[in-house]
C-alpha cells in the first residue's frame, strides 16, 4: 500500500514539474509575442509602436530616415516618391488624429510642365482647441545633380539622404511622439512636396508652402497658424545650425526659445548667432505675417550633389534636434 503511494507521488511529482516547464515555455512564448507585436513593418525598416521613453527616438528616427533611403530618389513621379507619399499616409493614419492632403497644381510651372504635387498633413488635436502650430519639412528631393561639377553628373537625380530624407524622417518621428505626448493645442506636421523641384533660377521651388500659404491668406484669421516651424537638412554629421536672419525678424521669440533649449542641453550642433538668409519654406508663411522660422545647416558640402547619401548623416545630429524641438513643443 505504502509502495503503491509513493508510486502516485513520484508520478504525480513528475507531472507537476513538466507542467511548470510547459507553463513557462508558454508564458515565455505569449511575451515574446507581444514584444515582437511592438516592432511592425514600416517600408523597410522597424521601428517602435508608441515608446514611452525619449532615448528610443533617435533610433526611431533613423530608421525612418534608412527607409527613405531605401526607396532611392523621391523626386515627383519617381518610384521613390510615391513609396514615401505611401509612408507618410500610413504613419499619419498609425498616429495622427486625421491624415489631410492637399492636391495642387503650381501656378509657377508652364503649361507643358504641369504636374500635380501633394502636401500631405497629420493633424494632432492637442488638449485644448485654438490655432494650430505647424511644423513642416519637404519631402522631394532633387531631380538633378546641379551642383555636380561634371555635366553628365548633373543629369542625375540626388539620394537627398540630407536635403529631404532628414527633414521627413524628424517629423514622422514626431508623429510617434505626439502620440503619446499629446500637444497642449493643435500640431500639424506638414510634408510640404515641390521644395526642390526647379532649376537655380526659375522660381520652380517652395511649391508646396507657397500653395498652403496662399489659402492660408486667403481665411479668416482664425483659422490662420499661430506659427510655423521648417525643418530642413538637419542629419549632417557636421551639422552646425545658426540663427536664419528671416527667422530672427518673423518670429524672434520662436528662435531664440530653441536656441536657449540647445544650450541648456549644450547641444554644440546649435551656434547662437546669426549667419544665413535663405528662402526655405518659411518664407512664404512669413511673407503674409505668420511667425515662422527654419531650422537648417546650409554648411552642407554634399548639398545637390549624389553623393548626399545616408553615410553622410547621423543619429546623434538628428538625436539633438529632435530634443530640442520635443523639448519646445512642450511649453507650447
Amino acid at each position: 500500500m505504502i509502495d503503491a503511494f509513493l508510486k502516485v507521488a513520484r508520478c504525480w511529482d513528475l507531472f507537476l514539474h513538466q507542467f511548470r516547464q510547459i507553463s513557462l515555455l508558454l508564458i515565455f512564448v505569449l511575451l515574446f509575442s507581444v514584444a515582437g507585436s511592438s516592432f511592425p513593418r514600416v517600408g523597410q525598416a522597424d521601428t517602435l509602436t508608441a515608446p514611452q521613453e525619449l532615448k528610443s527616438y533617435p533610433q526611431i528616427v533613423w530608421n525612418y530616415l534608412k527607409v527613405l533611403c531605401d526607396f532611392g530618389p523621391r523626386y515627383p513621379g519617381s518610384p521613390g516618391y510615391e513609396n514615401t507619399i505611401k509612408l507618410i499616409q500610413e504613419t499619419g493614419l498609425k498616429f495622427a488624429n486625421e491624415v489631410k492632403t492637399q492636391p495642387f497644381y503650381s501656378a509657377q510651372l508652364s503649361d507643358e510642365n504641369d504636374r500635380k504635387f501633394l502636401n500631405i498633413i497629420l493633424k494632432f488635436n492637442g488638449l485644448e482647441e485654438g490655432p494650430p502650430l505647424l511644423i513642416g519639412a519637404h519631402y522631394d528631393t532633387r531631380p538633378f545633380a546641379d551642383e555636380e561639377t561634371n555635366p553628365d553628373l548633373k543629369k542625375q537625380p540626388i539620394l537627398g539622404a540630407n536635403d529631404g530624407g532628414s527633414g521627413t524622417a524628424l517629423l514622422l518621428g514626431l508623429a510617434q511622439w505626439l502620440s503619446v505626448h499629446p500637444p497642449t493645442q493643435p500640431v500639424h506636421l506638414v510634408f510640404f512636396d515641390g521644395e526642390d523641384y526647379g532649376a537655380k533660377g526659375s522660381g520652380q521651388i517652395l511649391l508646396g508652402s507657397i500653395h498652403m500659404a496662399s489659402l492660408i491668406h486667403g481665411s479668416v484669421e482664425e483659422e490662420k497658424p499661430r506659427g510655423v516651424l521648417i525643418l530642413d537638412m538637419l542629419g549632417d554629421k557636421d551639422l552646425e545650425i545658426f540663427q536664419e536672419n528671416f527667422s530672427q525678424r518673423s518670429a524672434p521669440d520662436m528662435t531664440k526659445e530653441l536656441f536657449a533649449i540647445a544650450q541648456r542641453n549644450n547641444f554644440v550642433q546649435f551656434k547662437d548667432k546669426s549667419k544665413y538668409t535663405i528662402y526655405d519654406d518659411h518664407y512664404p508663411f512669413a511673407k503674409i505675417g505668420v511667425p515662422s522660422a527654419v531650422l537648417i545647416d546650409m554648411d552642407y558640402p554634399h548639398w545637390h550633389k549624389l553623393t548626399d547619401t545616408l553615410d553622410k548623416c547621423s543619429i546623434e545630429s538628428l538625436s539633438a534636434v529632435f530634443s530640442v524641438v520635443t523639448q519646445w513643443l512642450e511649453t507650447q
